[in-house]
């Protein structure tokens, strides 16, 4: 028989089975009782009765978790096989995409030139005070995250990530967190309403504390319902979508690696519906509290995040052979300085951004060679059609896509 939803249950086979259906989920070999309970959620409203969540370890679900860590297995075996000079630029665009999405996910306008000015910021260590400067910083050093081990832990990261971006009137006004009602509005309904008052909302973050070092459970089962019930107590008026997300990247980024759990927004950004019903559906009373099926479409996401970075890495990897074939030609043998320095920004302009632009600066630091060399050799590769000037004092060069097409295109 096929393992279906509980609402779906209750209405085709009638209430009896409903309710020996729910007890056979609770009680089975292959289910999980979590120590979390939430209240039901109906017509826009909480009711009364609470539920402990609980989910079945089906073969679906087995089977998910099994492929995120193929998944991460191969995305690390690909990351070996990239340029040194490649990997941490790759990343960084990886970020980007991230950063955008979860913005486009709360409905927050920026752009990915902003959000690459302000990492470049970040990497560079400087000091200026820009919006986004906290995400960005955050997304860098994911996998540098320590498991939250304290109440204070969370109020941390909202500071250091959105704390900057949140109106006046949304700033926490208890001790740590919100003191006050919240509820969350889809523009038509009411779909969620917050964990009131502050005392309740510490009890339940302590809770999840908890919960996120019970090893009865697989940890990728645990870190997604730690991402939902940390977005059902929503402890704060507003930034609970990013701080809940980098929550469980954070935790991602430690059991698998950091491009996996990097991936995560973008994947929900592209099938939103699926992400916000999966997240509703669980305080339904019909449901009971069980989540199995979030757990599916959470590891389903995660998932289809991973094959993106596959397809991407082997396409790039590809072309890369390319290159090198490309670059091991005759007329480079007399110009090894040149063929050098442009198989490197061949390389970042296939990986990175196929119309990446490189200011001298940069190129001083990738080829360890002097401005005046740079200038030599950049000079040359212009008078080539290899490279054009794109931007003066302080100058910055482009490869031109003539010279990518000849490389890459048969």
């Amino acid at each position: 028989m096929e393992y279906e939803k509980l609402t779906k249950i209750f209405y085709k086979e009638g209430n009896e089975f409903y309710k020996n259906e729910i007890d056979k989920r609770k009680k089975s070999y292959g289910s999980y009782l979590i120590p979390l309970h939430i209240r039901g959620f109906r017509k826009e409203q909480k009711i009364n009765e609470s539920y402990q969540l609980f989910y079945v370890n089906t073969h679906q679900l087995m089977s998910l978790n099994n492929q995120v860590l193929i998944n991460s297995s191969k995305i690390s075996s690909l990351i070996s096989k990239l340029p040194n000079f490649v990997v941490e630029p790759y990343f960084h665009k990886l970020i980007v995409n991230e950063a955008q999405s979860n913005n486009e996910i709360e409905g927050i306008r920026s752009t990915k030139k902003e959000l690459k000015e302000v990492l470049d910021d970040v990497v560079r260590l400087e000091k200026k005070r820009k919006r986004f400067k906290g995400l960005m910083k955050t997304y860098l050093f994911i996998d540098k995250i320590e498991p939250f081990t304290a109440i204070s832990d969370f109020r941390m990261l909202y500071d250091d990530l959105v704390s900057d971006e949140i109106d006046k009137n949304d700033e926490p006004d208890g001790e740590l967190f919100r003191k006050g009602y919240v509820e969350i509005n889809d523009g038509t309904k009411t779909t969620h309403i917050g964990i009131s008052t502050e005392v309740k909302i510490i009890e339940s973050l302590h809770a999840l504390i908890n919960y996120l070092d019970d090893e009865q459970h697989l940890e990728l089962y645990r870190y997604m319902v730690a991402h939902y019930y940390y977005e059902y107590i929503h402890p704060f008026y507003d930034g609970n979508g990013r701080t809940g997300r980098l929550l469980v990247c954070s935790y991602l980024s430690r059991y698998l690696e950091r491009y996996s759990a990097i991936t995560f927004s973008y994947a929900i950004n592209k099938n939103k519906s699926k992400y916000y019903k999966a997240l509703e559906e669980i305080p339904f009373p019909l449901n009971k509290g069980e989540m199995t099926f979030y757990l599916i479409d959470m590891l389903e996401l995660l998932s289809s995040g991973q094959e993106g970075i596959i397809e991407d890495l082997e396409i790039n990897l590809s072309k890369m052979e390319r290159i090198k074939e490309s670059f091991k030609s005759g007329m480079w043998n007399e110009r090894k300085e040149e063929a050098e320095l442009m198989e490197i920004l061949t390389h970042l302009s296939v990986f990175v951004h196929d119309d990446a632009n490189f200011p001298v600066t940069k190129l001083m630091e990738i080829s360890n060679q002097s401005r005046y060399k740079i200038n030599q050799i950049m000079s040359n590769l212009e008078d080539k059609g290899y490279v054009k000037v794109v931007k003066q004092r302080p100058k910055e060069y482009k490869i031109t896509d003539e010279f990518l097409e000849s490389i890459l295109v048969i």
